[in-house]
């Protein structure tokens, strides 16, 4: 893995139905944090949106744990943007909120997408109201990444909330909000 061009955009070259193992970094360590499968269900010129169904596996390298997702999820990565996400959804098809990882820019290989987990996580009720989340351990570990990747990481914060706010892609319309889902 090069680090030193992990934030760089790529050429997006997947089709609906490719098949990707999904893999979030420790940076520094390049060790692997969590990883998942998705399906490709659309391609745009700005970035990929993969899906997941009810009960796929997430696999958390760093606490050694395996949990089977009790709902179905599609997660946008786009090309050159510090954040993926997207909605998390019943079996029904309605919004349980949204998940946004604040993250350096997706590399995009032939079967996977990988990129550095920074810390920063922002959910998204399906009103569209967000609130940031595990800013301490982004506080605690700031210091480790490159001052522009800090920099980038407090914007796309924002960006996301914009991204939400606007109803840009992937965001589906507003629901009725709900209580956070447990992660």
């Amino acid at each position: 893995m090069n680090t030193e061009d992990a934030g760089s955009p790529a050429v997006v070259s997947y089709r609906p139905r490719d098949h990707l193992r999904i893999e979030f970094y420790k940076y520094p360590e390049n060790r692997l944090h969590y990883w998942w499968e998705a399906e490709v269900v659309e391609v745009r010129e700005e970035g990929v949106l993969v899906y997941m169904p009810l009960g796929f596996e997430f696999h958390h390298e760093s606490k050694n744990r395996v949990l089977r997702v009790d709902h179905q999820a599609y997660v946008a990565f786009f090309v050159g943007r510090w954040y993926s996400g997207g909605p998390d959804l019943d079996a029904e098809g309605n919004v349980l909120e949204y998940y946004w990882n604040i993250q350096s820019p997706p590399r995009f290989e032939p079967g996977r997408i990988w990129q550095y987990d920074l810390e920063l996580d922002v959910k998204c009720k399906a009103d569209h109201t967000c609130q940031v989340f595990d800013t301490e351990e982004f506080a605690a570990r700031r210091w480790l990444y490159p001052p522009e990747w800090v920099e980038q990481a407090t914007r796309a914060v924002q960006e996301v909330k914009q991204l939400v706010l606007a109803g840009g892609w992937p965001v589906l319309p507003r629901g009725e909000g709900r209580e956070w889902l447990e992660r």
